[in-house]
């Protein structure tokens, strides 16, 4: 199918072997069930091809808002990190293994990688210096400081990646910004801080997260010196109405931000931007 066919949110990709894969909350019901874990092959992301839902429907039973997956490799394996909801354990994250892309998916644990019943979403896998961290996000809805503050939280992973080996930082604050808006939804209000994506240039950490602007949905990059932070140099990239982003450099080594865009159901595609011309318009 051409690319522009597919309703994705939270798009991401995985390059390995010439090949680029194309993953995201897709499906019929993106909001309710969740994601259908349709993994898709591409060269040049004008035509994505099918090639398999990475994880069998009754796997996850229980559970529902499968939202926002994200493909890794990590030792020899492959990393599935998956958002979801059930109504007695909340809003977690859970990571799921496989050995091969063309074998179904299965919980590392079963159990949220994430703090039990803080609410969090969006979780992401960050590695530096050989040392696997986990990144995500508290939500507004749900914070622990209970004041609305929705917030970007990250901790230091086992090397097997079964635990967090000590008590989460909080690195971003919604409410103290000076970026996102306050929002108001399912009974609450608060600030957005959501979808972190991590990576390192010329020594630095770079954050790319997402929230809630005065123009809509927008994309804020924030700097570090270290994992842990402080962040700061915070500035938006992005606020065409699009967000939920992931950086990733192609084969031919220009770097490329892919979001989806606009946030509104049920048009949400996914789009690509060259990253450094992005950078030219922050503010």
């Amino acid at each position: 199918m051409k690319r522009e066919e597919l309703r994705i949110r939270d798009p991401f990709v995985y390059k390995e072997d010439g090949v680029y894969y194309v993953l995201g909350t897709t499906g019929d019901d993106p909001w309710g069930v969740g994601s259908d874990f349709a993994l898709y092959r591409t060269k040049n992301f004008s035509e994505l091809e099918f090639v398999a839902n990475l994880v069998e429907p009754n796997t996850l039973e229980g559970y529902s808002n499968r939202w926002a997956p994200e493909l890794h490799r990590y030792r020899g394996e492959y990393i599935l990190i998956v958002s979801l909801f059930r109504e007695d354990l909340g809003r977690g994250s859970m990571i799921l293994t496989s050995s091969s892309l063309d074998k179904p998916f299965t919980p590392l644990t079963g159990e949220y990688i994430t703090p039990a019943h803080w609410g969090c979403l969006d979780a992401t896998l960050f590695v530096s210096d050989g040392v696997p961290y986990l990144c995500f996000s508290n939500e507004w809805t749900t914070p622990i400081s209970q004041d609305g503050d929705g917030s970007l939280f990250i901790a230091r992973l086992s090397d097997d990646l079964t635990r967090l080996e000590e008590t989460p930082k909080k690195i971003i604050s919604g409410k103290n910004s000076n970026i996102a808006i306050e929002v108001s939804g399912f009974g609450h209000t608060g600030f957005i801080a959501e979808g972190p994506w991590l990576y390192e240039k010329d020594g630095k950490v770079i954050l790319l997260w997402s929230t809630i602007t005065k123009t809509g949905y927008s994309v804020v990059k924030s700097l570090a010196s270290n994992p842990y932070g402080p962040y700061g140099d915070t500035h938006v990239i992005f606020e065409k109405d699009g967000g939920h982003c992931m950086m990733f450099t192609p084969f031919d080594g220009k770097e490329l931000l892919t979001l989806h865009q606009p946030n509104v159901t049920p048009n949400e595609r996914m789009q690509i931007y060259t990253f450094i011309e992005l950078l030219k318009n922050e503010n």
